[in-house]
């Protein structure tokens, strides 16, 4: 991959660092919050919740004219926004203010990481297009392995506020590197680029949706899984998922790679296989943390680098912007779904052992669809591209005919006259005292002249 790409790679996946990070680390740290604000700590839901809300309704708000606007300026209004309304959290000790600033973040974060996505696809030479995909989402595996055990012990030893004061400073940082590093504008935006609402559009935006609803009806009862049922200690706890987030970085490198030689098919098929093996560890045996989480997260980002490999194909480049977007926020209320009905499986059963191997065995069924829904994502990926360029070449012999019909003795004229002038050239370029390059360029450009 070229010095240029890469760059580009490492900032968007900064830039999704900084995002992801931003939306997660604000569950675990409430536990530090709640006492600022005098409310209990089970009002953290309230908080994530909010946030995804906004999401939502700015994806849903956005998403079809989004590709309009040039990306570049876009990431640097958004990480200067987000960085801004993070901080501003530091500023109040009232629970409901805190939910407004949540919220206004929501509606910034919930756009970036579609426009980033798409612009460093549209950058990516086809083939290198699944690589630069699983980067990025390998940025969330670096959440877990880096990001969040860093904020948390910076709240540990500092504060809280330490947390939200440095994703601040990461996002500050961010806006130089954007500069440098991204261009203003990867493709040529027009109010016709955007992308109409249809089946087959809601079709391709739903497979990262349902890859991510799986492994998010087991996020609400992790840690209870692996202290209850599987046996861990809460020392092993965070090794577990050190372990977990670090086996979930290899696969997302992995995936990608492995994308750009088999099809989605068979490696969100192999994913899902391992998936359903994962759960099944937890639901038969009552040890097995360590294999459980090595196989669950692996699993789970296999299956959604496959996902978003095989769906970035669908839009042309100039509406990929909202087709991601639209795609996010299918993600977001997937998510969202998941959570609630895990909840409340959870609160229907009293958080036993009974609820959790319900949630394990619906978990298995619900990852079931994914590869044959890959499947047909494959069988009708870049459609858009192939009628847009069909509709092109189209466009380009009916000018012909037109021209042909209108004046065919010219056209006919202006056609020989063009083959003789390239037959005098040619004739002419050995003794020509400046060589053949420069009279062949001459002869291009008078043959421009002429058309």
């Amino acid at each position: 991959m070229p010095g240029y790409l890469v760059r580009a790679t490492l900032i968007i996946a900064f830039v999704q660092f900084i995002n992801a990070l931003e939306y997660m680390i604000f569950n675990p740290l409430f536990t530090w919050m709640a006492p600022t604000f005098q409310v209990p700590v089970s009002q953290a839901g309230y908080v994530t919740g909010i946030y995804t809300l906004a999401s939502v309704i700015s994806g849903i708000g956005v998403w079809r004219w989004v590709g309009q606007l040039k990306p570049r300026r876009f990431l640097l209004c958004n990480m200067a926004l987000l960085g801004g309304l993070t901080a501003m959290t530091l500023t109040t000790t009232r629970f409901d203010v805190l939910l407004f600033w949540r919220f206004l973040a929501g509606v910034v974060g919930g756009t970036t990481m579609g426009v980033a996505s798409s612009l460093l696809v549209n950058i990516m030479p086809p083939q290198l297009r699944p690589r630069a995909l699983a980067s990025t989402i390998a940025a969330f595996s670096l959440v877990s392995i880096v990001g969040m055990p860093t904020m948390l012990f910076l709240s540990e030893k500092i504060g809280w506020q330490s947390a939200p004061a440095t994703i601040g400073g990461l996002c500050i940082i961010a806006l130089p590197l954007i500069v440098l590093a991204l261009p203003e504008q990867s493709i040529e935006a027009s109010p016709q680029a955007g992308l109409r609402w249809s089946s087959s559009l809601l079709f391709h935006a739903s497979g990262n949706a349902l890859a991510q609803f799986s492994p998010m009806l087991i996020i609400p009862l992790l840690v209870p899984l692996l202290t209850t049922k599987l046996g861990a200690s809460g020392d092993e706890l965070p090794w577990l998922f050190f372990a977990g987030g670090a086996a979930g970085l290899c696969a997302t490198k992995l995936t990608g790679r492995l994308c750009q030689r088999y099809s989605g098919y068979r490696i969100s098929l192999l994913g899902s296989l391992l998936f359903i093996l994962s759960l099944s560890i937890a639901f038969i045996f009552n040890h097995g943390g360590a294999l459980f989480m090595l196989l669950f997260l692996a699993a789970a980002y296999c299956r959604l680098v496959a996902s978003s490999a095989v769906a970035m194909r669908f839009p042309a480049d100039s509406a990929r912007a909202g087709f991601t977007l639209l795609q996010n926020t299918l993600m977001s209320l997937s998510t969202a779904a998941a959570f609630l009905l895990s909840s409340w499986l959870l609160s229907v059963d009293g958080g036993g052992e009974r609820a959790m191997q319900g949630i394990l065995l619906l978990c298995a069924l619900s990852a079931l669809p994914l590869p044959w829904l890959v499947r047909g994502l494959e069988s009708t990926a870049g459609s858009g591209e192939k009628i847009s360029h069909a509709r092109r070449r189209l466009t380009r012999r009916r000018l012909a005919s037109n021209i042909l019909q209108a004046d065919p003795a010219g056209f006919r004229t202006k056609d020989t006259h063009r083959q003789h002038h390239h037959q005098h050239a040619g004739d002419d370029k050995a003794n020509h005292p400046w060589g053949s390059g420069v009279l062949q360029n001459n002869a291009d450009q008078n043959a421009g002249d002429r058309r």
